[in-house]
């Protein structure tokens, strides 16, 4: 992890300490026997109106572009007990610092599609041991497996068996985000982790999760302490986060511009684990986002990856550039190709008269957009790297 992000979750950890110093200078309040329930997309009023109890312990912080910030802060001396609730389960956290929701003002449709729980592992004491802190990191990713949590590994991630994906997080220069929680870390192992790390889960196809902890030192007690994140996210969220944040609100329009590009990413960090002497795990099935399929015609369980044991990715580079044909470098060739069929806005085939006067685009070339009339025939791009040349409807409008 870069030293700026390190820096960054430092202050982050350190405003939470302060902010919560801070409450406790103030008449406490009386935690409430009931827990804060909380749900994903929901509104801020509805999380409110559900949790009357803790009225006394609610935040708001409006920020630049229409986004507030909606949610709760509890003091270190009067700490929360919270349960997210989702579709068939609950979970129930201890010891919560912090709930926020991110509360878009500029989208109509708005809900909290965002959540944040910050709590701290700790015993009967304010800190906490490396090894308690393990134990209860374990049974929380137990308890989740048992719920019927999955890792999720991204499209477009390395395709690595468990063991690997460890072996991998440790190395030099790679992400980590490619370990599995439901690895059996040992506790030599937990210590060679980085102070903050994140591991990616998921329930199904309606709530995904990022699991982070924050591991500091007090330099003037050498206590030990844990600061957890869970940032749970909505579908929607997960796909509007690959697009640039100004495109936020129009991301199915930007999506397969992004989709396209990670079948390179996956052979880049694929390509880096072979040097290491890992192996790929070729037969590793992606999975369907619903929300993507129907707003944008891409099933992602269809993602055709480039054959990492064919070609490196400097080489796929290189070869490319020389306007070699890549089209073999893929795997599943040629019928499982990803195949974009957008009903929403239309497709055409090359070489068929267009059926709707328009803008149109296709992933098989860069720079693609462009007006046709209808009844024009529909251009095609022989020996690209993308495989059948469908066209795709953008509006009437340049």
């Amino acid at each position: 992890m870069s030293m700026f992000k390190q820096l960054t979750y430092f202050i982050f950890y350190i405003s939470i300490i302060l902010t919560a110093t801070s409450c406790q200078a103030e008449p406490e309040v009386t935690m409430p026997d009931k827990p804060l329930e909380i749900v994903l997309n929901t509104t801020a009023k509805a999380l409110y109106e559900s949790n009357p109890e803790y009225t006394a312990f609610q935040e708001n912080d409006a920020q630049p572009m229409g986004v507030t910030f909606q949610g709760y802060n509890f003091p270190t001396s009067n700490m929360a007990t919270t349960t997210f609730i989702y579709p068939n389960g609950q979970i129930t956290l201890n010891n919560v610092v912090t709930v926020m929701g991110l509360d878009n003002l500029k989208d109509n449709d708005r809900s909290l599609e965002f959540l944040s729980i910050s709590f701290f592992l700790r015993d009967e004491s304010n800190n906490i041991t490396d090894e308690k802190a393990y134990d209860q990191t374990m049974t929380l990713f137990d308890e989740l497996e048992n719920k019927g949590w999955v890792f999720n590994y991204s499209i477009g991630s390395p395709r690595l068996f468990k063991q690997d994906s460890f072996d991998f997080t440790i190395a030099d220069h790679t992400s980590d985000l490619n370990l599995d929680f439901t690895y059996p870390l040992t506790f030599e192992e937990w210590m060679q982790l980085d102070d903050i790390h994140t591991w990616q889960l998921r329930h199904g196809t309606d709530v995904f999760m990022d699991i982070r902890y924050n591991r500091q030192t007090d330099p003037a007690t050498n206590n030990r302490y844990y600061l957890m994140d869970l940032d749970i996210l909505s579908e929607k969220e997960l796909v509007q986060q690959m697009v640039d944040s100004v495109n936020r609100n129009s991301w199915d329009q930007y999506y397969p511009e992004e989709y396209k590009d990670l079948p390179l990413a996956r052979l880049q960090s694929e390509t880096q684990a072979l040097e290491m002497g890992l192996n790929i795990q070729q037969d590793q099935p992606d999975y369907t986002l619903p929300l993507v399929l129907e707003k944008t015609g891409i099933d992602t369980s269809k993602f055709v990856s480039i054959d990492p044991y064919k070609i490196t990715y400097e080489e796929f580079i290189k070869r490319q550039e020389a306007g070699e044909d890549m089209t073999p470098y893929y795997e599943n060739q040629p019928t499982a190709k990803p195949e974009i069929t957008s009903q929403a806005k239309g497709r055409c085939p090359a070489n068929q008269p267009c059926p709707k006067s328009g803008y149109w685009f296709t992933l098989a070339k860069a720079d693609s957009r462009a007006y046709f009339k209808q009844g024009d025939i529909m251009p095609d791009y022989p020996n690209n790297n993308w495989g059948e040349v469908i066209w795709q409807f953008d509006g009437e409008k340049g």
